[in-house]
């Protein structure tokens, strides 16, 4: 235990952690904005916390008329502490300490996934976060989108838990807290699929019935204020300039530009070699299949720089050589790995499929994806990892090396 505790990798991991949090705080001290629009999103919905603490009831049911598509929970946290007068710098600090639960909690879902692994490894995994554009900006600047992110973390955490023990009452925290994350960002809300799903698996028909009602319950006030008394903030805002979503090439568009965001968070571990890729897996019958799902989403693709958002190779494809080609030749290969790496599992593919769900406007955000595809890697998608090579010091380097370059090219394009 005395090695464990003084050893220099322990050493090291723990002083890492340090730095980490303290390059968050200095970066809350420069104003990062590292995703580009945090600084601007948080100053907007300042305004409406402000029209919150001064008349709440005309708010609260004009909050479509606002033009802004997050959810007015935070917005109406962050209005009690408007109306106590608590000045902007606390506001934001108290926030960023809250969201410090993310990592925290991350790493309770690896210590139950990889539970025979050193506890050394699964810290400098959940440290990774830190880095997260999306993580850091809106940390400093508080946005529903990293409050949805953490309580569907906890979310996570029962889950595994209950995969572990079988003890229905973890059902219930999952239920509750995939419950919380909606109200915060309810892109979130379409993963009680997955979970009820797999829950419908192993419980009985009681159990079930318990958890349909807690469900309806829970999601009650939600339903009551979109649908009934008609406030549908969701799509009270267009992200394309006068233009209203077209259904068709808005999932075509999906599924070619979330294909490749999927791809970029996948490269750290295809450099390092920690995933299991079997090539041998694929047939002519299989590439024919995908080539042709490639083909009709190219034919619908309809995406605009001008949008903005596409993901990073989209954008690269674009400010680099002006079109879309190279974001193509991308995609097209995204497409068969990602065939190979997730259609071995029923879950991997519903997962995507809510992934795809969950966005349902037509502008397509990179930081809607992270830290969230990382954190479902390591948590809910069954992949085929090679542990000895994903917990080791050159892994570690890899992740923590690509982390770096993304968090850097981001703060250039700030």
């Amino acid at each position: 235990m005395k090695r464990y505790l003084f050893d220099n990798f322990s050493l090291f991991t723990f002083f890492l952690i340090i730095i980490l949090y303290f390059s968050l705080l200095i970066g809350f001290y420069y104003n990062e904005n590292s995703t580009g629009g945090a600084f601007t999103d948080y100053f907007g919905h300042k305004q409406i916390s402000i029209s919150f603490a001064n008349d709440f009831l005309n708010t609260f049911l004009n909050f479509d008329k606002t033009q802004t598509r997050h959810s007015p929970v935070l917005i109406i946290l962050l209005s009690f502490l408007e109306k106590f007068q608590i000045n902007d710098f606390l506001i934001r600090l108290i926030n960023l300490h809250i969201c410090l639960v993310l990592p925290i909690i991350f790493y309770r879902c690896l210590e139950i996934k990889f539970y025979n692994i050193d506890k050394k490894y699964l810290i400098l995994l959940s440290g990774l976060i830190f880095l997260s554009p999306t993580f850091r900006s809106l940390s400093i600047w508080p946005d529903s989108r990293v409050w949805g992110l953490l309580f569907f973390c906890f979310s996570i955490y029962y889950f595994l838990l209950y995969k572990k023990n079988k003890n229905f009452s973890n059902c219930i925290y999952v239920v509750l807290f995939y419950s919380i994350s909606s109200y915060f960002s309810p892109n979130f809300s379409v993963f009680s699929i997955y979970f009820m799903f797999n829950f419908f698996k192993d419980l009985n028909i009681k159990e079930i019935i318990k958890l349909l009602i807690l469900n309806l319950f829970l999601s009650f006030p939600a339903l009551y204020y979109v649908f009934i008394l008609d406030i549908n903030f969701m799509f009270s805002a267009t992200g394309v300039p006068g233009g209203a979503d077209d259904a068709v090439n808005n999932i075509f568009n999906k599924i070619l530009i979330i294909s490749s965001i999927i791809i970029f968070y996948m490269i750290p571990f295809l450099i390092s070699k920690s995933i299991n890729i079997k090539f041998k897996d694929i047939n002519i019958l299989n590439l024919i299949i995908l080539l042709i799902l490639f083909l009709i989403s190219l034919y619908f693709f309809n995406y605009e720089f001008e949008y903005t958002g596409g993901g990073i190779f989209f954008k690269i494809s674009n400010f680099v050589f002006g079109n879309n080609l190279f974001f193509f030749i991308v995609v097209l290969f995204s497409i068969v790995l990602n065939y190979l790496i997730f259609s071995s599992s029923i879950n991997n593919l519903l997962i995507i499929f809510l992934l795809i769900l969950s966005n349902p406007q037509l502008t397509i955000y990179h930081k809607y994806y992270d830290p969230f595809l990382l954190i479902l890697f390591l948590t809910l998608f069954d992949l085929d990892l090679m542990k000895k090579r994903l917990f080791s010091k050159k892994s570690i380097n890899i992740f923590y090396s690509f982390s770096l370059f993304f968090l850097i090219l981001s703060m250039s394009k700030s």
